[in-house]
């Protein structure tokens, strides 16, 4: 398989990730280096394949080689998709499940809380990925038993299928949000540091019950 070559070391990979996040972009082997972790006696053994097959040139400025990805290049564009990076990516999921939770039914605020709002993504994505937190405010009458298995439903059999991860989603009635921004530590953080995807977070008035959080998963 000629990918091999191509892919076939975690060097080439590095290398790959800064030269595809910087089209147009000319990076001299010790940026390269830097920005890839790795020495610049590998830079120049490593690269030469990707040189080889056109996927990467280089031209020499002084005593230094700048090296730029070929966006014209056939694994271009596959390469692209291929390494985006995981926030790009845990955003794509959470505008689907919000673009899920809005379309089935009335639904008051919807709202991002945990790693992804603070950019602490963790990198492991095969032994320790992140998981994805959304909280979602309904109207008091509202059956949450209908939600609960709606977005099991979708998150089990369309987002963790195609990613791989997985995104829990937390339901609130709005008097049960409203109740527990005086007293329950979650709603009180939710209130202050997560982010609104949808509607606007709920304010406190008076006379509100107890709080109830149900997670789905």
């Amino acid at each position: 398989m000629y990918l091999d070559r191509v892919l076939g070391s975690k060097t080439k990979i590095n290398l790959l990730s800064v030269l595809l996040n910087s089209p147009g972009q000319g990076i001299n082997e010790g940026q390269l280096a830097k920005r890839a972790g790795v020495s610049a006696s590998e830079v120049n053994r490593q690269i030469n394949d990707l040189v080889t097959i056109g996927l990467v040139s280089h031209t020499r400025v002084g005593r230094s080689k700048l090296y730029s990805i070929k966006t014209e290049h056939f694994l271009y564009q596959p390469l692209c998709e291929l390494f985006r990076s995981l926030s790009s990516i845990y955003l794509e999921i959470v505008n689907k499940v919000k673009d899920f939770v809005v379309s089935i039914g009335p639904v008051e605020t919807v709202i991002l809380v945990g790693s992804l709002t603070t950019a602490s993504i963790r990198q492991d994505y095969v032994s320790n990925p992140s998981d994805i937190d959304i909280v979602i405010i309904v109207d008091d009458t509202t059956n949450r038993d209908y939600w609960k298995k709606t977005l099991v439903d979708y998150t089990t059999h369309e987002i963790y299928p195609m990613y791989g991860i997985n995104a829990y989603t937390i339901v609130l009635s709005k008097g049960d949000y409203i109740s527990g921004l005086s007293s329950d530590k979650f709603i009180m953080n939710l209130h202050t540091h997560g982010e609104t995807l949808y509607g606007k977070k709920p304010r406190k008035t008076s006379s509100m019950g107890n709080s109830e959080i149900t997670r789905v998963s």
